[in-house]
């Protein structure tokens, strides 16, 4: 169990360093499950451990974000009666955008990791 999480939190180490790039929730999810190895089920299952372990730290930072943007006039303002839905939704799309793009990177670094010979070793790179 241990190294489970060892390696979901070497995948969100991965994605929040990369969160300036767009799609780095699915490199992280790669990262996580090539240094794990076993099947597609467990590939799926770090990613998707990486993404909520890196969707805590991004949150932080969103939150803030989201709700200035709106106080400058973008997306809804906070006072407005349908802020309440804007944010469910917000949220709802940055959930499917960090946790479900880092399972799908889960599932491509299983695939990476069976069907060539790369070295995706994250202790390389950290």
């Amino acid at each position: 169990m241990r190294e489970v999480l060892s390696d979901a939190g070497v995948g969100a180490l991965v994605t929040i360093a990369l969160s300036f790039v767009p799609f780095s929730s699915v490199v992280g999810g790669a990262v996580a499950a090539t240094t794990h190895g076993g099947g597609y089920r467990t590939g799926a299952w770090l990613g998707t451990l990486a993404g909520v372990a890196a969707m805590v730290p991004l949150l932080a930072l969103f939150v803030p974000a989201l709700y200035i943007a709106g106080l400058l006039g973008f997306g809804i303002p906070p006072g407005a009666p349908g802020y309440g839905l804007f944010l469910a939704l917000v949220f709802v799309f940055f959930l499917a955008y960090t946790v479900g793009l880092s399972a799908l990177g889960g599932l491509g670094g299983v695939w990476v990791r069976a069907h060539t010979d790369w070295n995706m070793d994250a202790s390389r790179w950290l």
